[in-house]
């Protein structure tokens, strides 16, 4: 009984469960309707726009030299002088000068001392000349009435005048350079600049064995911005290394504030030609007039720059026909979606010379007029079927 009951109930499982199977409702057949993505597109349209790189640099003087003592002493006065009343040369790091400013005066004494034995040797010496040259008119009347073309040169005093001629030259060349070196006492500004630093002061001894330097100065004319770009970046400009420079080439440099004004104008200068192995980008240098503050210009300078200063450059290049695509157009770094005029969807490489953080510059790939995506899509293939959002909208607009 115990192995009967449980076949029983097998068998009993069995027959239910296939009249159960024959008593189920046939599954009716639906049509499965495909869904059309729906996506946003913008026309092609290709303008001209002038090429734009941000970028930044070091303010750096364009003429920056030492100054340095031509002859040797003891420095006596630096600027400003107490004798001259007042004045805006100073001597001091900061300080301003013009072109010819006395800056500092040496110790003279033995100058001046110099200056008068050069001066009295070249007497000496003329009167020589002189001299030599009576002599010579004297022996010729010695000489008599015999023919003078048959004397020696000796006799005609030649090598003596000539040797009276040539210490005469020596003694003017000693007495022009004892001239110039106590003119060299007074150290005077080569140009109308500022100081960086000192390096010498009053009492100090410069030269003989001490250090000749000075100070430190630059020029307030212009100033010069090194940075550094890539050769792609450089192309997108329109600069070339070696070109010659002419209003049409010239790369304009702004300088920018904080708040992104521009606060001076300038030129891309030239290129260094050196690739920094490190970066593979090529040194640059911009140069900017009239930026540094200055006390003598006619013209206040506004916002004025400073030796050292890191600033925000934007250069504005050559003109260049470009398509602008919105960085949500690309599926990857050359590669848009486009749509057809049977809303069909294709991928397209494009030619891309430029990027910002929205858009990018495209000169090839693309033709005027044509529809690109601009919708992400995950997953997509060549031809499907779309749906436009906006149809009707003009070119490079979106729906937000």
């Amino acid at each position: 009984m115990k192995i009967i009951f449980p076949v029983l109930v097998l068998v009993a499982l069995f027959f239910g469960s296939r009249q159960l199977i024959k008593m189920r409702p046939d599954p009716q057949a639906r049509e499965v309707k495909r869904k059309i993505p729906f996506v946003e597109v913008i026309n092609a349209e290709k303008k001209p726009l002038r090429s734009s790189i941000s970028a930044y640099g070091t303010i750096q003087p364009r003429t920056q030299t030492t100054l340095i003592a031509e002859v040797p002493g003891i420095i006596e006065e630096v600027a400003p002088f107490e004798k001259e009343g007042s004045q805006t040369t100073n001597f001091r790091p900061g300080g301003f000068f013009q072109k010819g400013d006395l800056l500092l005066k040496i110790e003279d004494v033995d100058l001046v001392t110099m200056e008068a034995e050069a001066r009295a040797n070249l007497r000496r010496v003329e009167l020589q000349l002189i001299q030599e040259r009576e002599l010579a008119k004297q022996a010729k009347l010695e000489w008599g009435d015999r023919d003078w073309s048959l004397a020696s040169d000796l006799v005609k005093r030649i090598p003596q005048i000539e040797k009276a001629e040539a210490e005469t030259r020596a003694a003017e060349a000693r007495l022009t350079q004892a001239t110039r070196d106590l003119n060299r006492s007074q150290v005077k500004a080569p140009f109308t600049g500022r100081i960086l630093k000192t390096m010498a002061d009053v009492g100090q001894q410069v030269g003989s064995g001490a250090s000749a330097a000075l100070a430190e100065i630059y020029a307030l004319d212009s100033a010069e911005i090194n940075l550094a770009l890539s050769r792609s970046e450089m192309n997108f400009l329109g600069f070339a290394d070696g070109f010659k420079p002419s209003d049409e080439l010239n790369v304009q440099t702004q300088v920018l504030d904080a708040s992104g004004e521009v606060i001076h104008q300038g030129v891309l200068d030239r290129s260094e030609g050196v690739v920094d192995p490190r970066t593979r980008l090529t040194n640059l240098v911009a140069r900017v007039d009239d930026c540094f503050a200055n006390p003598y210009s006619k013209k206040p300078v506004k916002n004025p720059l400073a030796v050292g200063q890191f600033v925000n450059l934007r250069f504005i290049g050559a003109e260049v026909d470009v398509f602008l695509v919105p960085e949500s157009a690309f599926r990857t770094q050359v590669t848009v979606l486009v749509v057809d005029q049977d809303n069909r969807l294709y991928t397209r490489e494009v030619q891309v010379i430029h990027r910002t953080d929205k858009e990018a510059w495209v000169t090839g790939g693309l033709s005027e007029g044509e529809n690109v995506c601009v919708t992400p899509i995950e997953i997509i293939s060549e031809g499907m079927q779309v749906n436009l959002v906006n149809p009707t909208e003009d070119s490079n607009k979106t729906q937000p």
